[in-house]
């Protein structure tokens, strides 16, 4: 009789193809199962019992932002402790491939504001033993991991590799930088790259650069990136992650039409987000996404389906940053940020900002937290002058005080030497709406945990956890073999894999 590594014995099968769940045992050899139900194929070095458990296959998190933190904590905590079993790294065009030794430092600074990674991590844990993309797949490859790893080329990364910093910020690329950057896209096709990936958020970027200009990509023409799409096109392999700008709905959205139609291949749409009370905000998503594959257009939407709170402090926000008033008092050293919150005019910038009811902004507040008069003072830094306030919302703290709201935010950051923490509330979350993003498109896909990026301010990796607890089991709005499809099966065949395969470690199949 043969000899297996493993067998998992009387559990309920759930094989994430739908199937309506099974008991039945399972044996695994070599890292991959080998055998499921049916008569015992030989003994196993160890068993494990799951009577009264699930098996089922671990999750593929399309969104993270573990590129430097793989480097030192192989199970990409805490995404690894939530049933995650592969991650795509390099999303919104952020990422550390290829880069020039001379922009190493650079390219690390920008990583701690635009995805709130912190410094000193990165700076001690990250290796640096590459170069071009090939160097960095074959150090991804002998990087200890815990899961398995799909590589997007981070388009940041190359437009600044081939044009240099400010040409990639100010201009489109030359002729013939647009031939290099398709000879070095093809280059990492061949090295085991999944594709490439975007941020779009024009000039006033939710997610700035480290001196608070926009990313690179936030402003790339449309003609750069159709360029690169052209790659994947002529090889037929590839995907492609795309964080589009919502402020022209119309415009937005057509470009990502023909980009689907040039590059042939799967797009990755972040993000279909719910409101809490307006059904019409998802339901033009999904009602666009089908459109889009009636016309044969590969494009994927990603929803955003994780409850989350944030807690912050000025000290490290970015999530502001599509208000230019607050991007500019919270960018630079504690010190430089305390003089500008002092600043009368530039106060007053943001109170008019505020006060017009910018629409981009009470999106972005309502994302992050909700509106600043109902973040809650949660934590005045063991403060006794300042413990007063704790538990206070900002407007209850304003009405008290008749001030400003955000004289409010401002006084206390500024008292508490920006340490002082802001909540969001809890203020309610709407299953049915998150339920019917996956159950009325079957192009949908559950996410965006930004696993590894803003940890601050929030715990996106958990996503998986949440949606089973939450939408499966409590509310029963979604099946249990819809759920393990949507988390497992169907971002693995979004995301078809290169002629090489990616970095990995053994096969999530046996996960």
């Amino acid at each position: 009789m043969a000899e297996f590594d493993l067998h998992i014995k009387g559990g309920t099968v759930v094989d994430g193809t739908r199937v309506p769940r099974f008991r039945a045992d399972l044996w695994i050899k070599d890292g991959k199962i080998a055998q499921v139900g049916g008569r015992s194929p030989g003994f196993a070095k160890k068993t494990i019992d799951a009577d009264g458990m699930v098996v089922a296959p671990g999750f593929v998190d399309l969104h993270t932002h573990y590129d430097a933190q793989i480097r030192w904590d192989p199970y990409c905590t805490i995404s690894g402790w939530h049933g995650v079993t592969s991650v795509v790294l390099g999303n919104c065009g952020f990422g550390f491939v290829p880069v020039k030794p001379d922009f190493r430092e650079r390219s690390m600074l920008t990583m701690t504001r635009t995805e709130a990674i912190p410094y000193e991590s990165m700076k001690v844990g990250m290796p640096w033993d590459w170069e071009t993309i090939p160097q960095y797949m074959d150090s991804l490859d002998r990087s200890p991991k815990g899961v398995n790893a799909i590589q997007y080329l981070p388009t940041s990364s190359l437009l600044v590799y081939v044009m240099g910093l400010e040409a990639a910020k100010s201009r489109p690329a030359t002729d013939a930088e647009r031939t290099e950057m398709r000879r070095l896209l093809a280059e990492g096709m061949d090295a085991g790259l999944g594709g490439f990936s975007i941020q779009r958020l024009g000039k006033d970027s939710t997610q700035a650069d480290f001196d608070g200009s926009p990313m690179v990509t936030d402003t790339m023409t449309d003609e750069d990136i159709l360029n690169l799409a052209s790659v994947l096109r002529a090889r037929d392999e590839g995907f492609i992650q795309i964080t589009q700008a919502t402020g022209k709905i119309k415009d937005d959205l057509n470009f990502l039409e023909r980009l689907a139609a040039e590059a042939n291949r799967p797009i990755l749409h972040n993000a279909i987000a719910p409101a809490r009370h307006d059904p019409k905000v998802h339901q033009r998503s999904l009602a666009w996404l089908k459109r889009c594959r009636e016309k044969g257009l590969p494009i994927f939407g990603q929803t955003a389906t994780l409850r989350t709170g944030f807690a912050f402090t000025l000290e490290h926000w970015n999530l502001y940053d599509a208000s230019p008033a607050w991007r500019e008092v919270t960018t630079g050293t504690n010190a430089e940020k305390i003089y500008k919150m002092k600043n009368p005019a530039l106060r007053e910038a943001i109170k008019r900002e505020h006060d017009e009811a910018n629409k981009k902004l009470e999106v972005i507040q309502k994302g992050v937290g909700g509106p600043i008069r109902h973040l809650i003072v949660s934590w005045v830094d063991n403060k006794p002058e300042l413990e007063k306030y704790e538990g206070k919302s900002v407007g209850q703290i304003a009405s008290e005080e008749k001030k400003h709201e955000i004289d409010v935010m401002l006084d206390l950051s500024i008292a508490g030497e920006l340490k002082v923490e802001f909540l969001g509330p809890n203020r309610g979350f709407n299953a049915e709406f998150y339920a019917e993003m996956i159950n009325d498109s079957p192009y949908t896909i559950p996410g965006v945990s930004d696993g590894g990026a803003h940890t601050k301010f929030f715990t996106g990796g958990a996503y998986t956890t949440d949606f089973l607890g939450w939408l499966v089991r409590d509310e029963q709005r979604i099946t249990l073999e819809e759920a393990h499809y949507r988390l497992s099966a169907r971002p693995s065949r979004s995301v078809p894999r290169s002629r090489k395969p990616a970095a990995c470690a053994g096969s999530a199949e046996s996960r």
